[in-house]
């Protein structure tokens, strides 16, 4: 399960009494704008947390327990993650043989898309709202993850 990442996060934890940064925060906590909880909150009605990796435009494939520092890099700019990096994520992931949905904009599903080539992605918007609607439809969910085991099973292994 993949979910984008953007806009608001928590200010810089700045640095302790010795002038070493403080350490950051993890993922699943450092993005707090609207648009990232509903993600979240949706990737959670879908799947396991352990499964849910979020696509930074900085750090690549990141689980929400890593811990990060705020950046303001965006998809495009110079210091923004390659693709290569994304592709060696991905392959650290397992997400060659793994059924992938993709919770996020088109932006980041343009850039993912040649390195998981059998991504599904079932909502590509910009709108909260319709990320806040995914929780607790079981039949969405089931149809959702079918729809990626298919996909997946059409590519075959992709790395």
């Amino acid at each position: 399960m993949l979910i984008a990442c953007r806009g608001e996060m928590k200010p810089d934890p700045g640095r302790n009494e010795y002038g070493n940064p403080n350490a950051g925060y993890p993922a699943e906590e450092l993005y707090v704008g609207r648009y990232n909880r509903a993600l979240k909150l949706a990737a959670g009605a879908l799947t396991d947390p352990s499964l849910i990796l979020i696509a930074s435009a900085r750090h690549g494939l990141v689980p929400l327990r890593r811990p990060l520092h705020p950046y303001n890099v965006t998809i495009g700019d110079d210091r923004a993650v390659s693709a290569r990096t994304l592709a060696h994520d991905a392959a650290d992931h397992g997400l060659d043989d793994a059924d992938v949905l993709f919770l996020g904009d088109q932006e980041y599903a343009a850039l993912l898309r040649p390195i998981v080539p059998h991504l599904f992605t079932p909502l590509l918007s910009d709108d909260c709202g319709q990320y806040e609607l995914v929780g607790g439809d079981d039949a969405l969910r089931e149809a959702w993850w079918s729809e990626a085991a298919l996909l997946r099973s059409d590519h075959g292994d992709t790395f």
